[in-house]
């Protein structure tokens, strides 16, 4: 039969006279191997193609069909596969032609099994499906529920559901078919159809040889439906009968009718119960079966790299994450070894650390680095009904982006623990020198009145108070700042006796106690906290002591001190009933220089509180004022509690 070919086409087929065809597939009754010799309906189809298109076939023999699709794209060491089913993603890189021969999918069992009506009721039970077959890929996806046993061919997985290895085999219906009668299993049924993709068998070509795909397609379709009809009665043990003549069937009809529908009724009625209890029973699986498919698409969404595999690294589940991550064609994963994506190096490491969790029975996370990403693997075991570990599951979370910004933040903080070592030297040294050309301008002042007290008139006595103040206040300001750098360094936190430092603040602070004539409170019992000794002075004395300087003048000072425990921590309470503060200042009061009156007013530098906020930072703590203008503030700061 004339085949119509572009001239395109002619050129290449005169180009390739010989086509290097796969021939060790095992998959009858559509390509396997007998007696030594390549058979099948796919060569049979094949034969008839290239005789056609006066090609010659160069039989290779290549591994399994991971194999196969690994090399056909470029056509490493073949050109064409007889038997394939196209999928989009094989379509991206493999030529397919038009199918030529159409199966579906179904359910085989042991004629002894229970009842199996879809793949709802293999949940739970073993199933014996090929390696890198579509249908083992939407078995996985589909029904997580289901175990699957994944072999290497057909016969190893109809074998393993005769011998009672597997509860049941999902595959082609030709090749269980075959399968069934040429060896013999009578101990096996076929059960039921699936819901899976059929079968659409094509032939695979390699990816740059399109010419080649579009002539088989033309000669394919040449092909006659008495040809494809012989083809079928040659393989396909299963056959059916036509042609029963009208007369008979009427004859026949009318002697059993009565009998037949009195056995349908019984059967109905019989089997009511058991109907209504298979309903319920599916409805039970459907949920069940929806809620896996919401699991399913939940692990997809995630951002991690999730893996199911058995105790030896055999793979039995994965999500998208996992396979895009490795650059892996999705359909070879099932049934592959987990070790083979790892370096070798990593191998054995990573096998023990699998077997410490099955043996430990809880999970463990690693950190892996790889070709520059930073990997956080949290292996978890997964005890089953018999309460063993059999599989084991792992999420891969890259933290790359985590790492390196942590190694920046780690940066950023030596970086500015330097400076402001660097800072609080500066201050030290620059208030300590300072002090000394101030000393000396407050002696050459004084001396200068000393000296010239009788010729200095009201005017120059004025200007020499000022020139004395001013330096006194300096003077004390250098001495603030002085203390305020020197908070945080020197004394290390240990225990200390609160009872020691209240005292010792109150002793610096008599003289103004009593000249004020101010009743100090301080409730008993006060708590050893872990602090510095000479900074928690300093910091009661600051507080004990705004609190006389901003007495209200209509009223007798109070100071009450008081502490509440919570766990670990240790909450103070300074308490007045001084003149207040606006609650808008609330926050500024503890900034440094900061100052609410005029020094006409109340004397200081405005740098007391801002040290309180600084020993108390040092010591892990806050602090914060709660306060009503008129009627008082309490000053409340945190440290923590000496434990041991």
């Amino acid at each position: 039969m004339a085949i119509e070919l572009t001239a395109e086409e002619r050129a290449f087929l005169a180009a390739h006279p010989t086509v290097r065809v796969r021939i060790n597939g095992d998959l009858p009754p559509f390509l396997f191997q007998d007696q030594g010799q390549v058979r099948g309906m796919s060569i049979d189809y094949l034969t008839l193609v290239l005789k056609r298109l006066n090609l010659t076939m160069e039989p290779v023999d290549i591994g399994g069909f991971a194999e196969v699709l690994k090399r056909l794209p470029t056509g490493d060491g073949m050109d064409l596969q007889p038997v394939t089913r196209p999928t989009p993603e094989r379509a991206k890189e493999i030529g397919f032609t038009r199918p030529y021969l159409s199966f579906p999918v179904v359910i085989v069992t042991r004629t002894n099994a229970d009842f199996v009506g879809s793949l709802d009721d293999l949940n739970g039970h073993v199933v014996a499906v090929e390696k890198a077959y579509w249908y083992t890929t939407e078995l996985q996806r589909k029904y997580p529920g289901i175990e699957l046993k994944i072999v290497d061919s057909s016969s190893q997985a109809i074998r393993a559901v005769a011998v009672g290895e597997a509860d049941a085999y999902v595959g082609i219906l030709a090749v269980a078919a075959w399968q069934m009668e040429k060896n013999g299993y009578t101990n096996l049924k076929i059960a039921a159809p699936s819901t899976l993709s059929g079968a659409e068998m094509g032939m695979g070509v390699r990816g740059d040889w399109p010419l080649l795909t579009s002539a088989l397609d033309k000669a394919l379709a040449t092909i006659t439906p008495e040809e494809h009809r012989e083809i079928r009665r040659k393989w396909l043990p299963v056959k059916s009968e036509f042609g029963i003549a009208p007369r008979q069937v009427m004859l026949w009809g009318g002697l059993a009718a009565g009998g037949f529908l009195l056995f349908i009724a019984m059967l109905i009625l019989a089997n009511r119960r058991l109907i209504r209890e298979i309903g319920r029973r599916r409805a039970a699986e459907q949920e069940v079966r929806a809620s896996q498919a919401i699991a399913l698409q939940m692990l997809n969404a995630s951002t991690d790299a999730c893996m199911l595999f058995d105790v030896d690294g055999t793979m039995r589940g994965f999500n998208d994450v996992f396979a895009k991550r490795l650059g892996v064609d999705p359909a070879t994963i099932l049934g592959s070894s987990l070790w083979s994506y790892f370096p070798p190096v990593n191998i054995e490491a990573r096998k023990r650390a699998v077997a410490g969790v099955v043996a430990s029975r809880a999970p463990v996370t690693l950190i892996d680095v790889r070709g520059g990403h930073h990997l956080s693997n949290t292996i978890f075991p997964l005890i089953g009904p018999d309460d063993r570990v059999r599989q084991v599951i792992v999420y891969s979370r890259d933290i790359t982006e985590q790492v390196e910004a942590e190694a920046r933040i780690q940066a950023h903080l030596a970086e500015i623990k330097r400076s402001n070592a660097e800072l609080e030297q500066f201050a030290y040294i620059a208030s300590h020198d300072l002090r000394e050309p101030l000393r000396q301008i407050a002696n050459f002042v004084a001396l200068l009145e000393r000296r010239f007290a009788d010729q200095l008139n009201d005017e120059a006595r004025e200007y020499i108070s000022f020139a004395r103040e001013g330096a006194k206040r300096l003077d004390n300001l250098m001495l603030d700042l002085l203390e305020y750098s020197r908070v945080g360094r020197g004394e290390q936190l240990a225990p200390v006796e609160c009872e020691i430092v209240v005292a010792a603040a109150l002793d610096n602070l008599a003289a103004r106690i009593a000249e004020t004539g101010a009743e100090i409170h301080i409730a008993p019992g006060l708590p050893t906290v872990l602090g510095a000794k000479t900074h928690l002075i300093h910091l009661f004395q600051n507080l004990i002591a705004n609190a006389l300087k901003y007495c209200s003048p209509e009223r007798i000072p109070e100071v009450r001190l008081s502490f509440t425990i919570d766990g670990k921590v240790v909450t103070f309470s300074v308490a007045d009933n001084g003149i207040g503060i606006d609650p808008v200042y609330h926050d500024r009061i503890f900034g440094i220089f900061q100052r609410l009156h005029g020094r006409e007013e109340y004397e200081g530098t405005g740098i007391g509180l801002a040290i309180c906020r600084r020993v108390v930072d040092q010591h892990g703590g806050r602090i914060w004022v709660d306060s009503v203008p008129g009627q008082g503030s309490t000053f409340h700061f945190t440290v923590s509690l000496a434990t041991g």
